[in-house]
């Protein structure tokens, strides 16, 4: 039955027991939904105390104006300032008649033994004339408990409710026609019941008043749905942490106490797990998730009353630490917080050790709440940047520098569209004769604002963002069209091989052999000479997949060559596994192998290892001829740098090595 059913069949059976006849007419719309208004939960502490958006509201008929009293509400603040909800009701069109007999006194007793609501009614004497039995279904108190004494509710309501209750009678007895409640009531057996209730003043047909009914309905069910709704709307159901939007309110609620006090401050600090994916990737999303959830308890355990910890989202936390006195202050406690992270985890049988990058901004009410949770995950950015586990306070060059890489990212967008990205080439020589062997093709961006932005400041972005994918794929298919071109300009040029580099995402990238494969065919350059540069640290992160693409790109022909070899792993064991032919040289071990002798024995092992696998090496950053001289001791075959050419234009390489004398 519906709220409004029940409300009818109510008002009918007052009806019949008032007139003594049959179903009496439906009552003016005094039921009509009421707007605004949201009681309040007593007892949930977790959910946030946002005031509810109110509105008065009044049933207002042509013979009763309506009434100036407050509104009773548990929503509501001091009476004083409670807005009207005191509503008039409509007089019954006969005056009532005794309590029927006979079959009609039977059939209202069967109507009253069966009301799912309370429904009670008190004459102008406060003595209670009729009373349903469904007010000992609700509490577990006999009829003859609430017949007996029109009060007895009173002794059975919740402490912080009676205040509202006797606010409600007050309301009744000072000429209210109807008022409103909702109040929690205590069951015989020790339970908590929340009644929702009304009470109307009775007329006869001639306006004098009859009394008053009340009418008491059960709304515990709805009243505990509204409750887990609400906090499902405000808490992470993982952790049982307050969410993101609970904790924007709490930042706000602490600027606005910040604002007001100069003593206090607000601080946030913005914890991300380190190497959170690798758990999630190797145990398993159950472990991973048993990892949030004794994250979310230590954390918690170790936070004063004050504060909150939230879960944003995946692996990160978010610690508002509230009224403390000063940036340092904030410090102190989140270190000695965070130290709750150190000892291990035990996971599936594993201890696992975890670390978070922390990033804290203090703030004094300046500002709001996204603005400051934008500056700790800025300053714990950084802390990512370099190396993870450890804490920043955020720095005003902080935001400009992430203001600078966002602009940076929307420019990469437009730059391939608009044509701003070119290419050089640099020469690869022969050591032993300076006879050109190939090119190392390097992208370059002519960006309309800046001019010539070099590769170290936007390919880290475009690999961030996935735009290396599009840009990597032009940068392939410009270099074999280049070297396709130069091939049939000039015979010298047959044997060239052009070297071209792969970014850690196109090598993950499905696809890329198929995708190289297609760019050689476009451009008619045989496979052999295209030779793609990788580094150890791509091989490392995904061995057995990088093992099987470069496998398959050696199967239709192309050469594959280790970048900067010595700067990462340098494992001889995984080495030994991949197909590769070509070593480079790190141009840091090569500047520096004239003066100090422990470069120059690297290179000369790197050149033995090499060799030894049957690889030719090619050493980077050669710029004098006393280096020159070295390698080509050491048996080096190939090397670039300035003292050979720097990086030039693809229209000016036909012309620069025409006819080129040997030994020059």
């Amino acid at each position: 039955m519906s709220d409004q059913k029940g409300q009818d069949s109510a008002e009918n059976v007052w009806h019949a027991a008032a007139t003594g006849h049959g179903q009496a007419p439906d009552p003016v719309d005094v039921h009509a939904p009421r707007p605004g208004g949201t009681p309040h939960d007593a007892g949930s502490d977790t959910l946030p105390d946002l005031p509810p958006a109110t509105a008065p509201l009044s049933a207002v008929t042509p013979d009763h104006p309506p009434h100036a009293a407050p509104r009773i509400s548990p929503d509501a603040g001091p009476f004083d300032d409670a807005p009207s909800r005191a509503r008039h009701a409509v007089p019954f069109p006969h005056a009532p008649s005794p309590l029927p007999e006979g079959d009609t006194a039977q059939s209202f007793r069967v109507l009253a033994d069966h009301l799912a609501d309370w429904e009670s009614w008190e004459d102008t004497a406060g003595k209670v004339v009729f009373v349903t039995p469904a007010c000992q279904r609700i509490t577990g108190y006999s009829l003859e408990s609430f017949r007996a004494n029109a009060r007895f509710i009173e002794g059975i309501m919740h402490p912080e409710d009676l205040p509202l209750w006797r606010k409600h009678r007050e309301m009744m007895a000072s000429g209210a026609e109807m008022v409103e409640v909702e109040v929690r009531v205590r069951t015989q057996d020790g339970r908590e019941r929340w009644l929702a209730c009304t009470s109307r003043r009775l007329h006869d047909a001639d306006g004098a008043s009859l009394g008053v009914r009340f009418s008491g309905r059960d709304v515990t069910d709805r009243k505990i749905m509204l409750t887990q709704m609400k906090h499902q709307a405000w808490h992470d159901p993982l952790t049982g942490l307050p969410n993101r939007a609970l904790c924007l309110d709490r930042i706000d609620r602490s600027l606005h106490r910040a604002r007001r006090g100069a003593d206090n401050v607000c601080a946030v600090a913005f914890l991300d797990l380190d190497r959170f994916k690798v758990v999630n990737d190797s145990m398993g999303n159950a472990a991973g998730d048993q990892v949030l959830r004794e994250v979310a308890r230590r954390l918690a355990e170790n936070i004063r009353t004050i504060d909150t910890v939230s879960r944003l989202g995946s692996d990160e936390f978010i610690l508002l630490l509230d009224e403390v006195r000063s940036e340092e202050e904030a410090l102190v406690t989140v270190r000695r917080i965070c130290t709750s992270l150190e000892p291990p985890l035990e996971v599936a049988g594993r201890q696992i050790r975890i670390s978070a990058s922390v990033g804290v901004v203090v703030n004094r009410g300046g500002g709001n709440a996204d603005e400051m949770l934008r500056n700790a995950n800025i300053a714990m950015h950084h802390v990512k940047e370099h190396g993870g586990d450890g804490m920043a306070v955020f720095q005003p060059s902080m935001l400009e520098q992430a203001m600078n890489l966002m602009q940076l990212e929307i420019d990469l967008h437009r730059a391939l569209d608009n044509n701003e990205f070119f290419l050089v080439y640099q020469p690869i020589m022969s050591l032993h004769d300076r006879k050109l062997t190939g090119f190392e093709a390097l992208v370059r961006w002519n960006h309309p604002e800046r001019g010539i932005v070099g590769p170290s400041e936007f390919i880290p972005v475009s690999e961030s963002t996935g735009q290396i994918h599009q840009m990597g794929r032009w940068v392939l298919a410009e270099a074999c069209r280049a070297l396709a071109a130069w091939r049939e300009q000039q015979a010298s040029m047959r044997g060239v091989v052009m070297h071209v580099n792969l970014s850690a995402r196109q090598l993950s990238q499905p696809g890329l052999v198929e995708q190289v494969a297609a760019v050689l065919r476009e451009t008619g350059l045989p496979a052999r000479c295209l030779k793609l540069e990788v580094t150890e640290t791509m091989l490392m992160e995904n061995p057995d997949y990088a093992n099987l693409v470069l496998r398959r790109l050696k199967e239709i022909g192309v050469r594959l060559c280790i970048d900067d070899f010595g700067t990462g792993y340098s494992s001889l064991s995984y080495l030994q596994q991949f197909p590769i032919d070509t070593l480079k040289v790190d141009q840091s071990f090569v500047a520096r192998m004239c003066r100090e002798p422990g470069h120059f024995k690297i290179v000369q092992a790197v050149v033995a290892l090499a060799h030894s696998l049957g690889l030719d090496v090619v050493a980077e950053g050669v710029e004098e001829e006393e280096q020159r001289i070295m390698l080509s001791e050491l048996s080096c075959e190939g090397g670039q740098g300035y003292l050979f050419s720097r990086p030039v234009p693809g229209e000016d390489v036909p012309g620069l090595f025409v006819d080129r004398p040997k030994g020059h």
